[in-house]
């Protein structure tokens, strides 16, 4: 099962030098050892904050809550908490509908994130018009439907659907397909509800298996 754990956050500029080593010396080695993997960082130009994005995946749900819970993971987070404020953190897992292949790291890339509820009597048309939207997209070249995630706690809403662009451009590409419109407008009208986006691009001092932000 494909799983997303994120822990969003933002830095305290006047703390930047510091807080650059510190996620590169301790955090990402620790979360690392504690058994998380990190796919992704991210920063946040269009959408509401925490501006900072940290990804990671595990093999499943409950090795990420173990990890969560454990003494080594508070320690290095209130580490962590000298250097950012407006920490949060999400838990999802993949409902199978977009893709079923392994997460993994994305590097030089843009996401466009969408977050929402579903409206309760509508489940099988939500279903069926993301599939429409799912066959939209595989026939365009400069856009990838990632992932849906079913978010357990921490979401802005019960489900995430994550595109990815290679050029922030695309995303005014995609906006122009007429029928990525149509269904859009549709599932936004009829199907969901508490809808929020935010653009995100991957951070440019990328080095796997570590990341820092800007």
């Amino acid at each position: 099962m494909n799983t997303l754990f994120t822990q969003q956050w933002n830095v305290d500029r006047d703390k930047e030098d510091e807080y650059l080593a510190f996620i590169t010396e301790q955090y990402n080695p620790k979360i690392t050892s504690l058994g998380l993997k990190i796919v992704g960082g991210y920063y946040v130009e269009i959408g509401p904050g925490p501006t900072t994005v940290a990804a990671f995946s595990a093999d499943n749900i409950n090795l990420i809550n173990e990890i969560a819970i454990s003494e080594e993971f508070r320690q290095i987070t209130n580490k962590l908490n000298f250097y950012v404020n407006n920490r949060c953190t999400a838990l999802g897992f993949s409902t199978g509908r977009v893709s079923q292949e392994t997460y993994t790291i994305q590097e030089g890339v843009w996401k466009w994130n969408h977050y929402y509820n579903v409206r309760p009597n509508k489940k099988d048309a939500y279903k069926h018009t993301l599939g429409q939207i799912v066959t939209v997209i595989e026939k365009l070249d400069f856009v990838e439907l990632t992932q849906e995630w079913h978010m357990l706690y921490g979401g802005r809403g019960d489900y995430l659907l994550e595109m990815t662009f290679k050029d922030p451009i695309d995303v005014a590409r995609l906006l122009n397909n007429q029928q990525f419109r149509n269904l859009e407008k549709l599932i936004k009208k009829e199907l969901i509800i508490d809808y929020s986006s935010r653009l995100l691009r991957s951070t440019e001092r990328f080095d796997k298996p570590r990341w820092v932000t800007l």
